[in-house]
């Protein structure tokens, strides 16, 4: 039996660079916002909380919901299709962080892939291996104030 997976990103701004989850090898990583899945009997909120401090080490701030995403992977991962089922429905979050810890990061519980912290900066996300990738002009959107888009942004990688 497949199941849907409920998960949660922060997208966390400052001086116009997002906070970004470095993520596989060195060489050939990834960059992501902070987030994981929802636990169970646990609020959207509270899981943005938590996986913040699991995985930068900073309790934060958790403001409006801004995007929620699906991610399902028979349709973005052509060469795993048969045997690749994730759904994941994905809640991004805007947070924040006192500015006196912004750069004092120490995950409590990184994941195994993560390999460090790094503040991206907005102008230039799409050089980087950024995901999911169209989020790119939505955060650049967000960054100058300009954002008047849908909730709902459907399935995107």
């Amino acid at each position: 039996m497949y199941k849907i997976r409920s998960s949660v990103k922060a997208l966390i701004i400052k001086d116009n660079h997002v906070l970004t989850i470095e993520k596989g090898i060195k060489g050939s990583s990834k960059y992501v916002i902070p987030g994981g899945g929802q636990e169970f009997h646990e609020t959207l909120p509270d899981a943005v909380m938590r996986e913040c401090i699991e995985e930068i080490g900073v309790e934060v701030r958790v403001g409006p919901l801004l995007w929620v995403r699906e991610f399902i992977s028979k349709n973005h991962i052509i060469e795993q299709q048969e045997n690749n089922q994730a759904h994941i429905v994905e809640h991004i979050f805007d947070v924040k962080i006192d500015e006196g810890i912004l750069d004092e990061f120490s995950p409590n519980e990184p994941d195994s892939t993560q390999l460090g912290i790094v503040w991206l900066p907005i102008s230039k996300l799409s050089e980087f291996n950024f995901f999911p990738k169209e989020l790119i002009p939505m955060i650049q959107q967000i960054n100058d104030s300009k954002y008047i888009g849908q909730t709902y942004v459907g399935d995107i990688n």
